[in-house]
């Protein structure tokens, strides 16, 4: 089940209600990266910095903490950035509106694929595959991901810090609208009659232990930790070229484009997926391209 480790793993690292992978990178300046998931960011007529926090989507209530900095930095700014507008009341009938598919999983998949499928569920879940008849594939793997973690409690980041900019009296704004990033993630549909190998159906008895070391390597701030744990994953995707591009790297330079511009009228914080920061096409070194000045904050 490679892929859907890859997948589950990445909807705790990087998205709200879809996943990706930053992929592992050997540029030396990419890897000489301080360990901190909250980096400051200055440039030439800009009056007041702003900040970039990492932050991973879904988590045990047990390992969740928002750490002071992270406090620190949204008391120095005028506004807060997701990766969607968290503000929006229409937010989460948006989301449950997208996870609905237009066609039946039995459509989707072929009768050998869909009957794996449902074998899988069987052995490594306590879901049916007829209760995700009519849900997206993210749907899927997103319910997969919250049952490995097996606690049960969780906290997703991103409402966490935006009740804290809410409480700071900010407003709140989004990068994307929901139906753009769910766009993004339909690269990572399975084709029709594209079957796991017994191999791949193996490996999902490792994914409570993956999560749990991504989760250390957060707690850790080593973003690059976390980007050189999971570069043995994406070769299970065929199409990886393509979900790279449309998943993370086009994401990130409309990101970079959009604060360039933020930055300049008020100091802001941008809270998102931690696998968006590093890399050669990560948030970081693309705003260090832009001319821009970004230091990590260590405490």
């Amino acid at each position: 089940m490679k892929k859907i480790i890859t997948l589950s793993i990445l909807t705790v690292v990087l998205f709200d209600l879809s996943l990706g992978f930053a992929n592992a990178n050997n540029d030396s300046e990419v890897k000489q990266l301080e360990k901190s998931v909250v980096w400051e960011v200055t440039g030439p007529n800009i009056e007041h910095p702003s900040y970039l926090v990492g932050t991973m989507h879904i988590m045990c209530e047990k390992d969740f903490a928002i750490s002071p900095k992270i406090k620190n930095v949204f008391n120095q700014v005028e506004q807060a950035y997701f990766e969607m507008d968290m503000d929006n009341p229409d937010l989460q009938g948006q989301m449950m509106s997208a996870m609905v598919a237009k066609e039946p999983l039995k459509e989707r998949f072929s009768e050998a694929q869909y009957k794996q499928f449902a074998e899988f569920l069987e052995q490594h879940s306590q879901y049916r595959i007829s209760m995700f008849e009519q849900l997206e594939y993210i749907a899927i793997i997103s319910a997969l991901t919250v049952e490995s973690l097996a606690c049960p409690n969780v906290k997703t980041f991103d409402t966490e810090l935006a009740a804290l900019a809410q409480k700071l009296e900010m407003p709140i704004y989004g990068f994307e609208t929901v139906a753009e990033q769910m766009q993004a993630v339909t690269v990572m549909n399975p084709k029709k009659g594209q079957l796991m190998s017994e191999k791949e159906l193996e490996m999902f008895a490792e994914l409570d232990r993956v999560l749990n070391q991504m989760v250390d390597l957060y707690h850790k701030e080593d973003i690059v930790g976390m980007f050189d744990y999971m570069s043995n994953y994406p070769g299970s995707v065929d199409n990886w070229d393509e979900v790279q591009k449309d998943i993370l790297d086009d994401r990130n330079k409309n990101w970079v484009t959009k604060i360039s511009e933020i930055i300049q009228k008020k100091p802001t914080v941008f809270a998102f997926g931690a696998g968006h920061l590093a890399g050669e096409q990560g948030v970081i070194q693309l705003l260090r391209d832009a001319g821009l000045t970004v230091k990590p904050i260590m405490k």
